[in-house]
């Protein structure tokens, strides 16, 4: 009996055993199943996380471009906007002399559209308005010798011949990132529109500056400033025609300078055997000078050349200059190196255009005057920018753009104008109108 019993109690201890054994793995069981909850909870969490710091980043990035956006239509609404003013001012006055009313209406009604069509963030129609009425605004402002030559904003010009026709690049303004016109005779000039209608991928729009166009194995190349978001540096396109379009795949830009305040105004040009050059200027600030450069560029143009390093050219020396230069242009003639560059702040009456003279395509350069080779003059104030070319018989020219007399200043436009350069007193002088 007694070992009955105790084999009852051994079976019931069993049982006992088991249904705990069964509820502790029923427990364990249950215990896993909300770690596997809890870890795909956490990651559709964690994923949830990344998606909404992602959107965050495309959100700003959307807001950055759309600032951007609004920024350059407002840039090109104010100078589209003064062009309008000044117009309107102009028609009520009609007692000015040989003043067709019939024109000033035409150019004033293409103004006025150009003006809406920016407002309505529609650029190719600006475009186009303002291509259709050149003419008419040409005459009304270059009516008179040595008048601009082209009617609307067109800073920081370079002109190329090509193919029978003169073109010119100018800094963005309502013709779009890089403006581009053409002419066959260097006094009448139509619009072609936008010479770069996409900027490099880390380029911000809106800030496009200071062309420079050549024609390097069968490509033309431009050359232009850029805001990479946190200072101004120097980049360069391609294409087959002058006209464009020029495509820009660059990653990053050619220069920047950071440490010297950022780069601008590029310019290219070639030595006497046909080597290619750029020469550029960096701000300067925090103690530097503004300082003009010169590097040698790889053969394809797009690049320096390798073992290269840039050489100062030029910094401000002389009282006219007013602590800046900018704006370098080489010219070679007869085998001699004339570097012009522009002095002085942009946007007043005393900018002017200043001349050296370099020993070779990197310098070392001089100055051989004590003063600007040309300045302010009775149909324009403040010239600059100045760009040399050679016509389609050989003959020297620069272009410049310049304010007119009592409309100095941003907003108003900075015309186009073109001269004749003259050598025969040993130093290149600024001739009369063509």
């Amino acid at each position: 009996m007694r070992r009955l019993r105790r084999t009852f109690l051994s079976v019931c201890v069993l049982v006992l055993l088991s249904y705990g054994l069964i509820d502790d793995l029923r427990t364990q069981s249950r215990l896993h199943g909300r770690e596997v909850s809890l870890t795909s909870t956490n990651s559709v969490q964690a994923t949830t996380t990344r998606l909404f710091e992602e959107t965050q980043q495309l959100l700003a990035a959307t807001t950055q471009q759309r600032n951007a956006d609004e920024s350059e239509l407002d840039q090109l609404s104010a100078r589209l906007a003064a062009d309008q003013q000044r117009l309107g001012q102009a028609k009520q006055g009609l007692a000015l002399a040989n003043l067709n009313k019939a024109t000033l209406n035409s150019c004033l009604a293409g103004v006025t559209q150009a003006v809406g069509d920016l407002q309505a963030s529609n650029q190719q129609a600006a475009i186009g308005a303002i291509s259709a009425v050149a003419g008419p605004c040409e005459s009304l402002e270059g009516s008179s010798p040595g008048g601009p030559v082209y009617p609307f904003d067109f800073p920081d010009p370079d002109v190329i011949y090509a193919g029978g026709e003169y073109f010119a690049y100018g800094t963005n303004a309502a013709g779009g990132n890089i403006q581009i016109i053409e002419s066959a005779n260097l006094s009448s000039w139509t619009t072609v529109g936008n010479a770069l209608p996409k900027l490099a991928v880390w380029a911000s729009p809106g800030a496009t500056w200071a062309p420079g166009v050549f024609k390097l194995k069968g490509t033309y190349l431009l050359y232009y400033a850029a805001f990479d978001g946190r200072q101004e540096c120097v980049s360069v396109a391609k294409a087959p025609r002058p006209e464009g379009p020029f495509v820009d795949s660059t990653a990053a830009p050619l220069e920047c300078q950071a440490s010297m305040g950022g780069s601008i105004d590029p310019s290219p040009y070639t030595d006497a055997s046909g080597n290619p050059f750029l020469t550029w200027k960096s701000n300067g600030g925090s103690g530097r000078p503004a300082t003009i450069w010169a590097q040698a560029l790889s053969g394809s143009g797009t690049s320096f050349a390798p073992g290269s390093v840039p050489s100062v050219l030029l910094q401000p020396s002389q009282a006219w200059e007013g602590s800046v230069v900018e704006a370098p242009d080489m010219w070679l003639d007869d085998g001699t190196y004339y570097l012009f560059y522009s002095g002085n702040n942009w946007e007043t009456s005393s900018y002017a255009e200043g001349l050296a003279v370099c020993q070779g395509p990197i310098g070392p350069c001089s100055k051989p005057l004590g003063n600007a080779l040309y300045g302010w003059q009775p149909n324009f104030a403040g010239p600059g920018g100045g760009s040399v070319f050679t016509d389609a018989s050989g003959n020297p020219w620069v272009a410049f753009h310049a304010w007119l007399p009592g409309a100095i200043g941003y907003p108003n436009a900075r015309l186009l104008f073109v001269r004749q350069l003259n050598l025969s007193s040993g130093l290149p002088q600024v001739g009369a109108p063509g």
